[in-house]
């Protein structure tokens, strides 16, 4: 029987510059979509899918954070890392730091996600990358190829010239068995050894992807809704597409209900 994963860590440090001036007084998890911070649709998720614990690493305003959370009614044992150097330094190095309170399998996430929650119960399993077909009017950033049978072959960290049609955007979410994660924490660990910590978490699992020393296996986001918010354009977005699933969602209990 496989165990589903109980424990997340979010990557909350930066400062989201891209989304002023929703960020000027708050972390980018903190600005809202719909109802409620960004932050508080993920803690709905992993209390609907019973985690039981989150680790987040945070950085800039890191004490709004922590106020938010205390004011959080969830039964998820919350534990914090604090990236004192957010403003030099990029996701790989928070990563990184998380690793003194990881003891488990557990599942990555960036701070600026809102997705179906229904979606986490695909993968509540371990060595799982979450991808989207990719779409190049919507998408940009980093992408990635998969085989056949949907294993990971390669990140691209820019668009490659080109792509066949097993091209996906990434979307910030990962599941790791320990085992997984300690090749993952070496190899990051090799990057912050020679002062790379300013790139991305990303370039490790490359590395080890093409290396053949660790296997992920892709979790097609493909037919539900998430947005990444970088820009405010993205929250525009966002909060378009959220008043529309839930007016789908109320929509269909009315129906039920006849």
């Amino acid at each position: 029987m496989v165990t589903k994963i109980k424990t997340a860590v979010l990557l909350a440090a930066g400062k989201g510059e891209r989304l002023k001036p929703y960020t000027n007084d708050k972390p980018k998890c903190l600005v809202e979509v719909g109802d409620k911070a960004i932050l508080g649709h993920l803690l709905d998720a992993l209390t609907q899918y019973q985690f039981e614990k989150l680790i987040v690493v945070t950085g800039y305003k890191s004490e709004i954070i922590r106020e938010y959370l205390d004011f959080c009614n969830t039964s998820i044992t919350i534990e914090y890392v604090h990236n004192e150097i957010f403003c030099s330094t990029n996701n790989i190095y928070s990563l990184w730091l998380a690793d003194r309170l990881i003891d488990d399998q557990f599942i990555l996430f960036e701070s600026d996600l809102v997705f179906d929650p229904d979606f986490l119960n695909k993968i509540q399993q371990a060595d799982k990358v979450v991808l989207d077909k990719f779409n190049p009017v919507i998408h940009d950033g980093t992408t990635a190829e998969v085989s056949e049978h949907g294993l990971l072959q390669n990140i691209h960290m820019e668009l490659p010239s080109v792509a066949n049609g097993n091209l996906y955007k990434t979307v910030n979410i990962y599941s790791f068995s320990f085992d997984t994660w300690k090749k993952i924490r070496d190899e990051i660990e090799r990057y912050i050894g020679k002062g790379e910590t300013n790139i991305y978490y990303e370039t490790a699992i490359k590395k080890l992807v093409e290396n053949d020393q660790i296997s992920l296996t892709m979790a097609d986001l493909t037919h539900y809704w998430w947005e990444e918010i970088d820009t405010v354009q993205d929250l525009q977005r966002a909060e378009q597409r959220f008043l529309i699933t839930q007016s789908e969602t109320v929509h269909h209990w009315n129906r039920n209900d006849l």
